[in-house]
């Protein structure tokens, strides 16, 4: 079975996703696509799953970024775009509220699909939102953290003394960018045996630090990750604006405010800020938002089968 081919061939809606579709994007944006495609009789009754489908094109340069010829594709199989879109994951329920401009491909099916966008959102999705917000708050912080202290150590131990020293030797120096417990030192978020010669350590910090790829030059310039601080607030203002309306305008109303965060004309401190207002607020209108405590399953999964039904009778009488 060539799973690619089964996806292209049942597929009923394709869009534009990222950048794009959020209308923050530029003329060096990577171009990221989502789908949805239908289930054969196999793939519904037989032993093979296939949930999603992955048709990206890699292609990086080397320092890790993305280039122009680099495209983001993947398909979802119906199902399960369907249930993540009920658990309403802030990445999925997002593309049924898509503007036509970034509609790529789209059937009957997918009309049908988009048709039923409403039934989806209910008040479960603050803390999805808010948990998909705190992981990019987490990489902002923690990181950028763990990056000036790998840059600062490596600094320095790169030129101390030969680097023919045990690390646990430098204990006594008090080093602010060197912690000490029982089992390790740990600079940033690494671990290392305390028992390991310096030049060691130095080979494995500029290992950890080459992996931050082009993010190196955002913390350096910005002294923080604009881009995902940018994430942070986009994800809550979505949130903010699906809790108050149901809905999701594209291109987003706020995606100045997204592009000047991304762009470092913020400070972390406002972002931070920023956020906890967002939360705040997203907490006080979840109470008197009209949306349903509960995703509309009933509804939903009726729309599902008989989607599916008409589907693969069609495909059996066309075969």
């Amino acid at each position: 079975m060539n799973i690619s081919q089964l996806a292209n061939d049942n597929k009923i809606l394709e869009i534009q996703v990222g950048s794009h579709l959020y209308g923050t994007n530029t003329p060096t944006s990577d171009l990221d696509y989502s789908g949805i495609f239908l289930p054969t009789k196999e793939l519904v009754f037989g032993f093979q799953r296939v949930e999603e489908v992955n048709l990206s094109i890699v292609d990086k340069d080397e320092a890790g970024k993305n280039t122009k010829h680099a495209v983001d594709r993947k398909l979802y199989e119906f199902r399960k775009f369907v249930k993540l879109a009920i658990d309403n994951n802030p990445n999925i329920i997002e593309q049924l509220f898509v503007n036509e401009p970034n509609i790529i491909y789209i059937n009957n099916a997918g009309r049908a699909l988009l048709a039923e966008r409403d039934k989806f959102p209910h008040k479960g999705l603050v803390k999805k939102f808010k948990g998909y917000a705190f992981s990019q708050k987490h990489k902002m912080v923690i990181r950028t953290d763990n990056f000036h202290e790998l840059n600062t150590a490596l600094n320095y131990l790169k030129d101390y003394a030969g680097q023919k020293e045990v690390l646990v030797e430098l204990k006594d120096k008090r080093l602010p960018f060197i912690k000490f417990n029982r089992d390790y030192c740990v600079i940033g978020d690494l671990n290392l045996q305390k028992g390991i010669y310096v030049k060691k350590a130095v080979g494995m910090i500029e290992e950890r630090l080459s992996k931050v790829g082009n993010r190196k030059n955002l913390i350096t310039k910005y002294g923080f990750d604009t881009k995902f601080a940018s994430h942070l607030i986009r994800l809550l203002l979505e949130g903010q604006e699906l809790i108050n309306t149901g809905k999701i305008e594209f291109p987003l109303s706020y995606r100045e405010i997204i592009l000047d965060i991304k762009h470092g004309k913020w400070t972390i401190k406002e972002v931070l800020d920023y956020a906890d207002e967002l939360e705040a607020d997203i907490d006080a209108n979840a109470e008197k938002s009209p949306l349903p405590k509960k995703p509309r399953l009933a509804e939903i999964e009726k729309f599902s089968i008989n989607l599916l039904e008409n589907h693969l009778t069609k495909k059996e009488t066309s075969g």
